[in-house]
């Protein structure tokens, strides 16, 4: 802190001293409602709908809001396709999938009652009363004893004959078999439970695991798979547009002298590997730091469109003009969104989501169209906000200390522009990168129930499993029904084992 003898004594010189101090005190508590908003406040991204219509409210600089027509959106060409004809699917309280077996049961009247009591003739069948009910039958265990003949000649006593199994087992030692490991993965990487609460369910059924032990059978069986997953990489990046975003994924640290556990990473490679956004594939990748040598090793050779965050790490791609950086706008939206939060009434803030949202009416009308349809109305209508957008922006940001988290926002979105406007110049490409976003929240999910991955071969066999799990979940996979295929048939050398987009119904009668 000054002292007397160290401030100036010029007044001027004073009040210009006395301004910097509030407005670092202004950043300052910003910053520290914006960190308890992260830690403590809703997680969606509300922003009151009445805010955002035509409006012109005063900030505290005494500009006006540049008014944002943010009402239906018309899109030339698009009118067939607007978001009032788009049927919206509704979530039954019970939906009940068509292959689900089901047992009838026939309750009947007797024979000697199907007369009619004022004629005596016979009574007719008529349409039945029906009534569905959803039975559970607990899941078993069952142990299944392979015995493998053997034969010796009982006069000389040398040659012995065994019968040979038709593919080796799973492990070369243990009990587990294919459904059983296939449960275990379910278990953890879709259902997102620790081992310890796996035992304690075997233990009902009927049978105690270790948690060691289990962990080491899944271990191993990720290693069974590096093939598999070669090919999954090779399918993604063959792709012209791949979405990539990375979570944390601590890793428990084996020096004592050292925190508990490390912030690793884990990546998400995302594509479609279809056109029309069809037969998604999904890739995870483990590093143990952050650094640029896991997107650049992975990503190696590619090129294409990346949908990413604004990572430094990807600009070393970025400059090789092979791939084209594509910026997201729902990252670019939860800027302005944070900034509205430290806000009583509207401000620049919601005309800044006034045209993003505007431009979100544009990508709702035209989803359904083809590609072609799809760019041509993006350079004519969205180029058309875009360049508003931009005018505004560059007006606005000579009003507001870049350090605050409205100039933050404005400055972000500035410095990407050309990345968040790229979007607009193919009709497969997306404005956001919700994609990858969405591959994210299970490993979310998970990192709350089992915490971290005991080692760096622990968090590769995590990036395996969740790279299966994710890709069966998005094209309408059973994961347990895959998972114990691909068990069943890793050491059998005539097939191919094929990816979760290709699994279907001939795949699952050859399981075991």
């Amino acid at each position: 802190m000054n002292s007397h003898a160290t401030l100036p004594t010029h007044v001027p010189a004073l009040q210009q001293l006395v301004l910097e101090q509030q407005h670092m005190i202004e950043t300052l508590k910003e910053q520290l409602r914006l960190s308890l908003r992260r830690q403590f406040g809703p997680r969606n991204e509300f922003v009151n709908v009445d805010q955002l219509g035509l409006f012109a409210a005063k900030i505290d600089d005494g500009t006006t809001v540049v008014e944002v027509e943010i009402g239906a959106t018309e899109v030339v060409g698009a009118t067939n396709f607007d978001s009032d004809s788009i049927p919206v699917e509704r979530k039954k309280a019970v939906r009940i999938l068509k292959d689900l077996p089901r047992d009838v049961r026939i309750i009947d009247i007797p024979d000697s009652e199907k007369i009619c009591s004022c004629c005596g003739g016979a009574l007719h069948s008529m349409k039945d009363d029906a009534a569905e009910h959803v039975e559970y039958v607990p899941a078993t265990l069952k142990i299944i004893e392979t015995r493998r003949k053997k034969y010796a000649c009982n006069s000389c006593h040398g040659e012995i004959k065994r019968a040979k199994e038709e593919f080796p087992a799973l492990f070369a030692k243990g009990m587990a078999s294919p459904s059983l490991i296939a449960f275990l993965i379910v278990c953890k990487y879709a259902d997102h439970l620790p081992l310890y609460r796996i035992s304690q369910i075997l233990k009902r059924m009927g049978i105690e695991i270790s948690d060691s032990l289990m962990s080491e059978w899944l271990l191993h069986a990720s290693e069974l798979f590096d093939d598999l997953m070669k090919r999954m990489i090779v399918t993604v990046l063959a792709t012209r547009h791949v979405f990539t975003d990375d979570t944390i994924l601590p890793m428990q640290n084996k020096d004592p002298n050292r925190n508990t556990t490390v912030k690793s990473r884990l990546w998400v490679y995302a594509a479609y590997t279809e056109p029309d956004r069809q037969k998604p594939l999904v890739v995870y990748d483990f590093s143990v730091t952050r650094s640029q040598a896991a997107p650049m090793g992975f990503l190696a050779g590619y090129a294409g469109y990346l949908q990413a965050d604004a990572f430094p790490g990807y600009d070393v791609l970025f400059r090789s003009k092979k791939v084209f950086e594509i910026a997201c706008w729902a990252h670019t939206r939860r800027k302005f969104v944070e900034v509205t939060a430290l806000m009583k009434t509207p401000g620049r803030a919601h005309t800044a989501i006034a045209y993003i949202k505007k431009l979100y009416a544009i990508e709702s009308q035209i989803r359904r169209l083809k590609n072609d349809e799809k760019r041509a109305l993006r350079q004519d209508q969205s180029r058309k906000v875009l360049a508003q957008f931009k005018s505004w922006l560059d007006v606005e940001v000579n009003g507001v200390l870049p350090k605050s988290a409205l100039g933050n926002a404005i400055g972000y979105t500035l410095k990407n522009w050309d990345a968040l406007c790229r979007y607009t110049e193919q009709g497969f490409l997306e404005a956001d990168n919700n994609f990858a976003e969405r591959c994210m929240r299970p490993v979310a999910l998970g990192r709350k129930n089992y915490l971290f991955v005991g080692s760096e071969r622990g968090g590769k066999a995590a990036a395996l499993y969740y790279s299966l799990i994710e890709s069966c979940k998005l094209n309408k996979v059973n994961p347990i029904t895959y998972m114990t295929y691909l068990l069943s048939n890793v050491h059998n050398k005539a097939i191919t084992l094929p990816l979760p987009q290709e699994f279907n119904q001939v795949n699952i009668t050859q399981i075991g």
